[in-house]
């Protein structure tokens, strides 16, 4: 009986004008997305390696007169994401490098900078085609699945032969379902198909797994979205009627919900912006300076004024020896001083970030779609776990440059009590082809997964409580 309805809704289905349009944009679009993609990914594969390739030759043609004037600036770049051809996430908008100097690291430019207002709105990738696309084309043909049926008087005849209501729900959206789904995979095969010929190396580390999971997690997202049309079809009496209540419940799910999300949390836990941040720990980092180059200034006059000529150039003078201690000690607790307080007030700004990021993300998840995005992403190694990853890295890189470089070329500033500015330096060894490289470490599959339990939950929710609520609906859906 089950299997007879389901064929029944999937020959319905096939044989429906919707069903090759559908098959259509499937097989066209998301082949199509995944070539495209897969040509900027090469493109920046082969820009990134340039870059590596230019920074390595810089670092190894720097010179101690380099370190000592205070112009080395070295520059880590963030290699491409592989699976970002099947989600671009943070991608394009994450910088492609930071610049690592005595005061820190600072952000470069991002990929997005040349591209266009239009082209920044939303990535033509394979979940922005689930997400956007499919999710609505889901709901239309499930806006008919039982209103239309009531219409058309079918319905009724199905009852009247002592069919069981949850048989004819069950059998309706299995049946629908796998008309979907049978041309989105034969889609999502094709596409892995076209990635293998223009040379994507798609057998790489986990990535076949990634994959996997993220064609599970769209197929899912599919059958949710039917669920949620044959729910509103449950409720109304009229196909019509379904359809403006779906692009309703569409438009809220993909666009007001996610959107909202970011405006209530940035409303109800306000933070300051980075910029804001960049500027408070660069005015912290000079009034140091200041305060420690006046201090040397005074003890080095309260020494040596009143010294012999060339006490100052004597390591054997009693003067010097005073002095070394001195400015020893100085220097330390400034340094001390200055990496407690910018790193105070950095942690400040990472944990402020990370509960306000927290926050929005956790009233998106409302929205299915905001769950099954932030899963893809983080799955293609392109969403919120890529990026915190990629800042861990900027701050460990910037602590091994200044153990294996920075700290090696002391610069002592002195502002003197009388007026006038002088200048020292005192060098150790370096060897800048030794200088670490810059890595970033990518997540596993199963950090991934971790990261996104919320996400699987909601969309478990969003699974079965419109199942729920349709069958109970249904069940006392009057049919007459």
């Amino acid at each position: 009986m089950l299997k007879t309805i389901v064929k029944k809704e999937l020959l319905e289905n096939i044989f429906s004008y919707r069903f090759p349009l559908f098959a259509l944009i499937c097989l066209v679009l998301i082949p199509l997305g995944m070539s495209v993609n897969n040509a900027q990914y090469a493109k920046r594969v082969r820009d990134y390696q340039e870059q590596i390739r230019l920074a390595d030759d810089a670092s190894a043609n720097l010179s101690m007169s380099d370190l000592m004037g205070g112009t080395v600036a070295i520059k880590g770049f963030r290699p491409p994401a592989l699976l970002s051809v099947f989600a671009q996430g943070f991608e394009n908008a994450l910088p492609l490098y930071y610049e690592f100097t005595q005061d820190g690291a600072t952000q470069g430019e991002s990929a997005s900078g040349d591209e266009s207002l239009v082209s920044i709105q939303g990535k033509f990738d394979f979940v922005f085609l689930v997400q956007m696309v499919i999710s609505l084309i889901g709901l239309l043909f499930a806006s008919d699945v039982i209103s239309g049926e009531k219409e058309a008087g079918t319905l009724r005849a199905m009852l009247s032969n002592r069919l069981p209501r949850d048989a004819i729900l069950v059998g309706k959206i299995t049946g629908g379902y796998l008309a979907l789904a049978v041309p989105f995979l034969a889609a999502f095969l094709l596409s892995t198909l076209v990635l293998l010929l223009g040379g994507f190396p798609l057998f790489g580390g986990d990535a076949p797994a990634r994959i996997a999971v993220l064609a599970l997690a769209a197929a899912l997202f599919m059958l949710i979205y039917y669920t949620i049309g044959t729910m509103v079809s449950t409720v109304s009496f009229k196909a019509r009627t379904s359809l403006v209540a779906i692009l309703l419940i569409w438009s809220a799910f993909q666009l007001v919900i996610p959107k909202l999300g970011d405006m209530l949390a940035s409303l109800i836990d306000p933070i300051r912006t980075e910029t804001q941040v960049s500027l408070e720990t660069s005015l912290l980092a000079k009034t140091i300076d200041t305060e420690t180059a006046k201090e040397l200034g005074k003890q080095y006059d309260l020494i040596f004024g009143s010294a012999r000529k060339g006490a100052a150039d004597d390591t054997a003078s009693p003067e010097r020896k005073r002095w070394d201690p001195l400015k020893a000690d100085i220097e330390q607790r400034a340094r001390e001083r200055k990496a407690r307080e910018i790193r105070a007030i950095t942690e400040t700004y990472r944990q402020e970030r990370r509960r306000q990021q927290s926050l929005a993300s956790n009233l998106a998840l409302i929205s299915p779609s905001a769950a099954f995005t932030r899963l893809a992403s983080d799955l293609c190694g392109t969403g919120e776990l890529a990026r915190t990853k990629y800042l861990a890295a900027v701050q460990s890189h910037q602590l091994a440059l200044d153990q294996a470089l920075f700290q090696r070329v002391r610069r002592t500033v002195m502002i003197h009590p009388g007026g006038g500015t002088s200048l020292g330096f005192s060098v150790q060894p370096i060897d800048f082809k030794a200088l670490p490289k810059f890595t970033v470490a990518s997540s596993s599959l199963a950090e991934a997964l971790k990261a996104n339990v919320q996400s699987l939950a909601m969309l478990a929710f969003w699974l079965i409580a419109p199942f729920v609520f349709a069958y109970v609906k249904f069940r006392k859906y009057d049919v007459r």
